[in-house]
């Protein structure tokens, strides 16, 4: 579910564009989340770089807890790899269904479709929050303007409203130069 959740709100980053022309523009982001969580009454802290190249690429390195420090998670259309660090060891798996639907959503949106499983909710033409026909609603807190889009800093995600876990996002760049190297598992082990 964490995962859904989490991957659900970074792709849908592309919301943020100030007109629909705008949403098209963005096709790359790095940006350094602090995820706090809360199920079961147990509060856990990560913190993580997250690289995307829109639609379907996507690198999460894991920055705390040191437990998992140096993992990294690579996203790459219906496959993913995982890399634990500790064990020198390399996962590839099929990426499972809410995560296809991910990134089916992110293709949905950049592609205009409207047939899609989401209310978006807004006020002054600012995106309050997103509600899903499966009871995931992603509310935004705060926004910074980067390169003309609206970008989220604070976000809070609640299933049947109770909150489930807030997301501060920091050092954000937008459309920034990225080759496939960057997203080359072998060269980010190097580095």
């Amino acid at each position: 579910m964490k995962k859904l959740i989490l991957y659900l709100f970074i792709f849908s980053l592309s919301l943020f564009a100030e007109d629909k022309n705008e949403l098209k523009k963005i096709n790359t982001f790095k940006a350094i989340f602090t995820e706090n969580t809360n199920l079961n009454n147990r509060k856990k802290t990560k913190e993580y770089e997250v690289l995307a190249s829109l639609p379907d690429k996507l690198i999460k390195k894991m920055i705390s807890p040191s437990i998992n420090k140096g993992e990294i998670y690579l996203y790459n259309g219906t496959h993913k790899t995982i890399y634990y660090p500790l064990l020198e060891q390399t996962v590839d798996q099929k990426i499972d269904e809410d995560e296809n639907y991910t990134l089916k959503f992110i293709r949905d949106l950049k592609s205009n479709d409207h047939n899609v499983d989401f209310k978006v909710v807004k006020s002054h033409n600012q995106i309050q929050k997103i509600i899903y026909n499966d009871g995931i609603t992603i509310k935004f807190e705060s926004f910074s303007k980067i390169n003309g889009i609206n970008f989220p800093t604070h976000v809070r995600i609640l299933d049947e409203n109770i909150e489930i876990s807030e997301l501060i996002i920091k050092n954000i760049e937008i459309n920034i130069s990225l080759t496939e190297k960057d997203f080359s598992l072998d060269e980010i082990i190097k580095k």
